[in-house]
């Protein structure tokens, strides 16, 4: 699973895989730009599709680092470049209409500086703290490998993402919510669906590698456990602030499900 053409070379090699991991990422983003200017999709769908996929994509490119040193380092180079785009467009310095177009809601600049801008820095703390690439046969890595990381993306990709497509969809005129958010019941099960499902898909492709810690049938459990708060604290999250609430609700339960009676035997942190 993890591929290193450059044995001796890692620090090379991991610079490559840097390099590749911005190019799928960035990808993700300027096909559905790209979509979104045709008009074969709205801006809703691709801007969910990019809020779905974008990070799953970044985690599944960790499988091309080699696990060195400093790869937990240049991994978390693609996300803060993110941010500094996000920054540097949200402030009128630099002008990229196809970005503003696919990822805000009214088209205005600064509503890069909300929630898309908060979903890159989250990425950026979580590729710090918990970065993991399967390495076989070093032990130390697998004795520190952690799926915080798939799960956290798994609630707030593919979780967060799937409850406001089905929500628009199915969820009608019955609408609740704190802060002048909007939420239904069934953006709320798709939440749930969307976290369980995309934290087990990533888990799975991680577990892949032989010798990896990640066992899921082991984790079913806990990864509905984690899905479930994070749902609830989807759902009476404030408007805007849910690509916080629902990063930490993952976290503070990973931490809590030791202590709740979940078999949990994975590290806080791999720093």
């Amino acid at each position: 699973m993890v591929f290193n053409p450059l044995p001796g070379l890692e620090l090379v090699w991991d610079i490559v895989a840097c390099f590749i991991s911005l190019v799928l990422v960035m990808s993700v983003v300027l096909i559905n730009a790209k979509i979104e200017k045709s008009g074969k999709l709205s801006n809703t769908v691709t801007r969910k599709t990019i809020h779905i996929f974008a990070a799953p994509v970044g985690l599944l490119s960790w499988m091309l680092f080699t696990g060195g040193v400093f790869s937990r380092w240049l991994a978390m180079i693609v996300p803060l470049l993110f941010v500094l785009m996000f920054v540097a467009i949200g402030t009128g310095r630099v002008k990229n209409e196809d970005f503003v177009r696919s990822m805000s809601r009214s088209g205005d600049p600064r509503e890069l500086l909300g929630g898309t801008l908060y979903y890159a820095i989250v990425m950026i703390v979580c590729s710090i703290l918990w970065f993991y690439v399967p390495t076989s046969g070093d032990v130390g890595n697998l004795a520190s490998a952690t799926p915080m990381t798939l799960l956290v993306f798994g609630c707030l990709a593919g979780g967060d993402g799937l409850a406001d497509v089905i929500g628009r969809k199915y969820g009608g005129e019955r609408k609740f919510g704190i802060g002048g958010a909007e939420r239904t019941v069934a953006g709320s099960i798709g939440m749930f669906i969307g976290s369980f499902l995309f934290s087990t898909v990533l888990v799975f492709f991680f577990s892949l590698e032989p010798g990896s810690p990640f066992i899921v049938a082991n984790m079913v459990m806990p990864i509905i456990a984690v899905s479930l708060v994070a749902t609830i604290v989807e759902a009476l999250s404030p408007k805007g602030l849910d690509n916080w609430t629902v990063p930490i609700s993952v976290i503070v339960m990973v931490f809590l499900l030791p202590f709740l009676g979940f078999a949990w035997a994975f590290p806080i942190f791999t720093l």
